[in-house]
């Protein structure tokens, strides 16, 4: 099984994203925006069963949107993620102070 890296624009930076089902509800969301050599963001999220932010029509699938992903870049970036820094990982972690509905931040993976 492949895994499908997105592309998302955020000012002149552009970042590479892939997530990928643990299970039907859980999800880990990796993103690089400083190239190959770039700082990883990670974040692990977990449905909450609100499926009006999530793709798909099945509720217990829990995968983001680009909207979604978008804001957790912007909250890392906000929170001392430098994606130029080489090497390295950044982590979003649970209790995080960042709402996404229908999402929240895991430590379950």
């Amino acid at each position: 099984m492949s895994t499908r890296i997105r592309t998302l624009r955020i000012g002149a930076t552009e970042f590479q994203w892939t997530a990928g089902l643990h299970e039907p509800l859980l999800v880990r969301l990796r993103t690089w925006g400083g190239g190959k050599n770039g700082s990883m963001l990670r974040a692990d999220l977990a449905s909450s069963g609100d499926a009006g932010m999530l793709w798909g029509d099945a509720p217990d699938i829990a995968y983001p949107t680009p909207r979604v992903v978008r804001t957790i870049i912007e909250y890392a970036l906000d929170h001392g993620w430098d994606p130029a820094a080489v090497g390295g990982r950044h982590d979003i972690e649970r209790g995080a102070e960042l709402e996404i509905p229908g999402l929240h931040f895991t430590d379950q993976l």
